[in-house]
């Protein structure tokens, strides 16, 4: 499980910019990631990189000194001490009330309520940044092909609408831009040289948190 417990921390650690929820569910971990950090000179995952350099290079410190300040993980009590303490409780109360995380006594379990939680906050964020840029055609372009995959321009007829009706929005967005969007979210694949569009994985489980949240799928564009 360790592993494991690591590849959701590094995820927290790349989006450190979260709110308030997830620096004290981070706040939980110090102990462990500290103890992973001193085994290892380098941890990939996903986009995350944290590494450490050669003690030759004293001049330069390495991620893991930037993001822990050396020994410890201060910086996320300093940036929790900047909110005030009713938002703090508040927090506490919001994390409390969705895990019953007081309510289990052992400490493994603790940790993987804990995780599991923190792993659907991270799927939640990305889905509602995905949410918040992409159009209403593209949503309609990954319903269609959760049935089956598509030919790369017989699909173009949802690109075209779109054009049609917000011809302003689409001025200088070609049909290559527009489906390169969904290829970045990670939302859809092309195959054979192009010729079909496939939805991947994570566009299927992107439409799934639209029903699930119920998101309106009518957006714009």
């Amino acid at each position: 499980m360790k592993y494991h417990y690591i590849e959701i921390i590094l995820n927290f650690i790349s989006s450190i910019s979260w709110p308030i929820v997830s620096l004290i569910i981070l706040s939980y971990f110090k102990k462990p990631i500290l103890r992973f950090l001193k085994q290892v000179k380098r941890v990939s995952y996903g986009e995350t990189v944290v590494e450490r350099q050669n003690k030759s290079q004293k001049d330069e410190k390495s991620a893991i000194d930037i993001l822990t300040k050396g020994n410890d993980f201060t910086y996320i009590d300093e940036t929790l001490n900047k909110f005030s303490e009713t938002t703090k409780k508040a927090s506490l109360k919001v994390i409390e009330d969705e895990t019953k995380v007081s309510e289990v006594q052992d400490y493994q379990q603790k940790y993987e309520r804990i995780l599991k939680y923190s792993q659907l906050l991270i799927i939640v964020k990305g889905a509602e940044k995905i949410y918040s840029s992409i159009y209403g055609s593209q949503i309609r372009l990954l319903q269609k092909l959760n049935y089956s995959r598509e030919k790369t321009e017989e699909i173009k007829y949802l690109y075209d609408n779109a054009v049609k009706y917000f011809p302003e929005t689409y001025k200088n967005y070609s049909y290559d831009n527009y489906l390169n969007y969904l290829v970045v979210q990670g939302l859809i694949v092309f195959e054979d040289d192009k010729d079909y569009i496939s939805i991947t994985e994570t566009g299927k489980d992107f439409l799934r948190y639209l029903v699930e949240s119920n998101s309106n799928l009518d957006k714009l564009f």
